[in-house]
């Protein structure tokens, strides 16, 4: 029912004019049908009837609230109506009212989160000798025999040896590419390459190194 509301809210809801005080963010949500939804509520000792916005199939409003326990209802279509997955209680002349409570809410404070600060790696991390001439000198490792039969660029049909699995449907491949040149600015590029079937999409990411 409450709860901090993010900054694409302001567009598919609508604010309400009240909302830009000092409150508690509150969201009042209506999913009962109608063709016109409105709320009423104690906060304001039932004086103001406000017009919910249609949000999809639901009707939505957010309003800012000071902490304390508050009771309100619907008036949709012209008749009063209460939400009975929501707490509701009944008042003196038996109506049911809905019930909303903002006594327990813990406003979030930024400024008393301390910044994330990731632990430093272990001095033993460290202990590999570095590469010296006779580890370039040394011929490359062989090729897995596996990866002479690649899957995903060979029909079947192609292959000596049939694979044993069927080739995939969905496919993701990511290349990372750093270019440190000494001729104009250092850029990073990260490419993601998606295939389903036979249909490829490429997306590539180009950011300047500082």
């Amino acid at each position: 029912m409450h709860g901090s509301s993010p900054s694409w809210m302001q567009s598919a809801i609508g604010y309400e004019d009240g909302c830009t005080e000092k409150g508690i963010p509150t969201m009042i949500t209506w999913g009962y049908g109608g063709k016109e939804v409105a709320v009423e509520g104690s906060w304001d000792n039932w004086k103001t009837r406000i017009p919910l916005q249609r949000c999809g199939k639901d009707f939505t409003i957010m309003k800012a609230l000071p902490s304390g326990v508050y009771q309100y209802r619907f008036i949709v279509d012209g008749q009063w109506r209460y939400a009975p997955d929501l707490p509701w209680a009944q008042d003196g002349t038996g109506n049911a009212n809905n019930i909303l409570d903002l006594q327990d809410y813990v406003p979030e404070d930024i400024e008393s989160i301390s910044s994330f600060e990731p632990p430093l790696s272990p001095e033993s991390s460290y202990s590999n000798l570095p590469l010296g001439a006779e580890d370039f000198a040394k011929e490359p490792p062989l090729v897995p025999p596996h990866l002479q039969l690649p899957l995903l660029n060979l029909p079947a049909s192609h292959m000596e040896i049939p694979p044993p699995l069927s080739r995939p449907k969905h496919v993701i491949l990511n290349h990372l590419y750093i270019q440190k040149g000494k001729n104009g600015q250092p850029v990073v590029a990260l490419g993601s390459t998606h295939r389903f079937r036979a249909k490829y999409v490429t997306v590539v990411l180009y950011k300047p190194v500082q």
